[in-house]
């Protein structure tokens, strides 16, 4: 009964009912090709033209140093979801 009651509480997520990105269709295409040999200029992403930033570089080698690489919060980083709450209230007016 406890458990019924608690089944009720749960709502599911919707995030299965997004649909996939066509580039998804088109790079899911791509490998199908080259697995069968053939050849594939890749343009339906883009790829970034620089390695990453030499301070981010530089912060995760000083959290690996310092063994900072444990789990985060279950539902993430609460100072991070705030900032992310913030920047969609200010670029799109919504409250998240």
């Amino acid at each position: 009964m406890m458990l019924d009651k608690a089944r009720g509480l749960i709502v599911p997520s919707a995030r299965s009912d997004v649909p996939a990105f066509i580039v998804m269709d088109v790079m899911a295409a791509a490998a199908r090709i080259e697995s069968r040999g053939g050849r594939v200029i890749h343009m339906e992403v883009g790829q970034p033209a620089a390695s990453a930033p030499q301070t981010a570089i530089s912060a995760a080698r000083a959290a690996l140093d310092r063994g900072d690489i444990g789990y985060t919060e279950a539902l993430g980083i609460p100072a991070l979801r705030a900032r992310i709450a913030r920047h969609y209230a200010e670029a799109h007016g919504v409250t998240v």
